[in-house]
């Protein structure tokens, strides 16, 4: 394997992403489905996704484009080879590429690995601006239905008192535990309708609510100074076009305080090349982040032409906090010794590429995965705070309570 040492600078970052499948472009966003873009070597060849080939076409060119790029060369200890001809005599039409694409597909077992047909595909565009159209939850799947995780703010759940804990049973009459939730948001009904019916549980109780889809602008970060000079840091996400230079205003307005706490909880990621950036506007020559794909391994340092103020630094980060926001908390901590505290993270490792093909569809891919400066591997185990406090026994207040207290002990230790 190819090793690489790159500066920051020195290569071209391609902030491609996806719309966090339909789930997150319509309704839902999932830490599972939230995805990173890959930084590219060079440009992709060609974006003539509009030009219109055979299905069968379509299918040869997924089926190549996982064989060159996918990140695993086991294939998920498959012969890959088997897929290549196994379809094409019955595919006669788009919708039989699209079977065909997603049973093969399947076989790698990789949930991050998917195929976009168009409707899915032209959702890119708003995520990448920070917004999503849908009613504004977060949630997880249980046994139980979708259980609502986080509320954004001014979305029509927010106006329609959609909670915190809120399990969604029924999305316009159709069970997401009987049906495929992907179905569900695919369908005519939910497409073409702009209100969406919604099935509730909440402490027992059944509760229907009809809410209207909209454009939702996602609050990207934002930020407080205490009356003892501590900077508390708020980021949301690590999506959309204007994350880098908000954080970098931030730090900015908060360069003369005496520590910065920055809250990472029910972060689920974002863009790579933005974590990255954010990441080396603290960072003096250091490594961000190593890049591992199929034939190559790089570190990305960072430049020394920052000018940000080396303070105590701590991070609050949860089970929620995921993906680029775990590049984020790890090169902090490894590099600057930013304490964390609460819970582990999510462990996603998987960096995702997004390929627009033919036909209007796209494809998302596993290309690659990310380890810590210091190589570790988090994928599955997360990042270990050095604060350990489960988020079923103390609650949010109380754990930016902890970080508040810890910084102004150790900021007055230091004086």
């Amino acid at each position: 394997m190819k090793h690489t040492e790159i500066k920051i600078k020195s290569i071209i970052i391609y902030t491609i992403i996806v719309f966090v499948l339909v789930v997150c472009a319509d309704i839902i966003m999932s830490p599972k489905r939230i995805i990173q873009c890959k930084i590219l070597p060079k440009k992709l060849n060609s974006l003539t996704y509009t030009q219109k080939i055979a299905p069968q076409r379509l299918y040869i060119n997924v089926w190549r484009i996982v064989r060159n790029e996918y990140a695993d060369k086991t294939m998920n200890n498959q012969n890959w080879y088997k897929w290549r001809n196994r379809y094409l005599k019955y595919i006669k039409t788009d919708e039989d590429a699209y079977m065909a694409i997603n049973t093969m597909l399947s076989s790698l077992n990789d949930p991050y690995t998917k195929f976009f047909p168009p409707e899915m595909f032209f959702k890119q565009e708003e995520i990448m601006d920070s917004t999503v159209s849908g009613i504004g939850v977060i949630v997880d799947k249980t046994n139980n239905g979708l259980v609502v995780k986080s509320v954004i703010n001014n979305s029509s759940a927010q106006k329609n008192d959609i909670r915190i804990n809120d399990i969604i049973i029924k999305i316009n009459n159709n069970d997401v535990l009987s049906n495929s939730l992907e179905d569900i948001l695919k369908s005519k009904d939910f497409i073409e309708n702009k209100t969406i019916n919604l099935t509730i549980t909440r402490n027992n109780k059944i509760l229907n609510k009809k809410i209207i889809k909209s454009k939702i602008p996602i609050e990207t970060m934002k930020y407080e100074i205490t009356k003892d000079n501590i900077a508390i840091v708020t980021i949301r996400t690590i999506m959309g076009t204007k994350a880098v230079n908000n954080f970098a205003d931030i730090l900015e307005k908060t360069n003369n305080t005496n520590a910065m706490i920055i809250d990472l909880r029910d972060n689920y990621g974002g863009i790579l090349s933005n974590a990255i950036e954010m990441s080396n506007k603290m960072l003096n020559n250091e490594i961000i982040v190593i890049l591992e794909s199929k034939n190559n391994k790089i570190q990305i340092y960072s430049d020394n032409e920052n000018k940000f103020k080396n303070k105590p630094i701590i991070l609050l980060v949860n089970k929620h906090t995921a993906s680029a926001a775990e590049i984020l908390a790890g090169t902090l901590k490894e590099n600057l010794n930013a304490v964390l505290i609460g819970d582990y993270t999510y462990g996603k490792n998987a960096i995702q590429q997004v390929i627009p093909l033919h036909n209007n569809t796209g494809l998302l891919i596993t290309s690659a995965k990310y380890l810590l400066p210091s190589g570790k591997d988090i994928h599955i185990k997360g990042i270990t705070p050095d604060i350990y406090m489960n988020s079923k026994k103390y609650t949010n207040k109380e754990v930016k309570e902890a970080a508040v207290k810890l910084a102004k002990k150790i900021v007055k230790k230091k004086k």
